[in-house]
């Protein structure tokens, strides 16, 4: 029933076009609004996520770097002063690291000669002597004991075992020992170096010895002497002044240098260098009786 005699149906059908109109209007911006701060939200979530993650990063790669910088200042060491370690190294000794290096001079000793091999050891076995450059018996004496310094840089090739570092003095008594992988010795003319199979961590029963020796020999006989000038003209050929009194066949010159000579290679020098292997070594009498009643009694 129309309440309003003035207002036909078609007139009411318009105006409930224009509220409803409204109506959708309203939840239109009411859904917009609620849009858009859900989407402001989203970006304030998403914005800082992205910051938190990039600082991370960064924290990260400043942890990282800094791990960095200190390993590469950590594995850094201080050089070695080789010359200072030879000199205050004690006379026969064997030594730990750090190693030094084969100067050319330190105290009163100037380097000689060097030579470097390798040499086996076996477990339960005797301990191997280092051998002289060219295989033969390590210049070893009784007699002058620092005329000459050898310095024996040494490691143990096979780096499960470990080795008994020893020197062996003229009477067969071991007069310095260490028990370790590698290091060095500095050890007069009248000491042998020799290495013994200690242990090892692994399976192997045997191991191999790298080794290198630099032969010092004291000023005074190290270096050449002085050629006075000669009225003529010519050259002047060192001649012997005498012998070493020990295995070897080297002979001091007039120019102040010691050489290998044939003219030292006497009867009385072989029948000491066989005597002294008879009588000096550990089982001569039982090898050898006879010659140990001739030459050790």
């Amino acid at each position: 029933m129309n309440k309003n005699p003035f207002i036909g149906p078609s007139e009411q059908t318009a105006g409930m076009s224009r509220s409803q109109a409204r109506m959708i209007i309203a939840l239109l911006g009411v859904i917009i609004v609620l849009v858009g701060a859900g989407f402001g939200a989203w970006l304030v979530w998403g914005g800082e996520n992205e910051r938190d993650v990039s600082g991370a990063s960064t924290v990260q790669a400043g942890e990282v770097a800094g791990t960095t910088e200190s390993a590469e200042f950590t594995e850094s060491s201080e050089p070695v002063d080789s010359v200072a370690l030879l000199e205050d190294a004690g006379v026969d000794s064997v030594n730990l690291a750090p190693v030094p290096e084969a100067v050319g001079s330190w105290g009163d000793y100037e380097l000689y000669r060097s030579w470097s091999g390798t040499l086996r050891v076996f477990e339960n076995g005797d301990p191997t002597p280092m051998p002289d450059d060219g295989g033969g018996r390590f210049p070893a004496t009784m007699n002058d004991c620092g005329v000459a310094m050898y310095l024996v840089t040494f490691r143990s090739v096979n780096e499960d075992v470990l080795l008994d570092a020893q020197l062996l003095n003229a009477a067969n008594t071991v007069s310095a020992m260490e028990t370790l992988s590698d290091g060095w010795m500095l050890g007069t003319n009248c000491v042998t170096p020799q290495f013994a199979f200690n242990s090892s961590s692994g399976i192997s029963n045997l191991g191999d010895v790298a080794y290198d020796v630099t032969e010092y020999r004291q000023s005074s006989v190290a270096q050449p002497a002085a050629v006075p000038e000669q009225d003529a003209p010519g050259v002047v050929e060192p001649v012997l002044i005498q012998c070493d009194d020990g295995l070897s066949i080297m002979g001091l010159y007039s120019d102040g240098v010691w050489r290998t000579t044939q003219e030292c290679d006497t009867p009385e020098h072989r029948r000491s260098a066989q005597a002294e292997g008879v009588c000096g070594g550990l089982n001569g009498r039982e090898e050898q009786p006879e010659l140990w009643a001739e030459l050790c009694q």
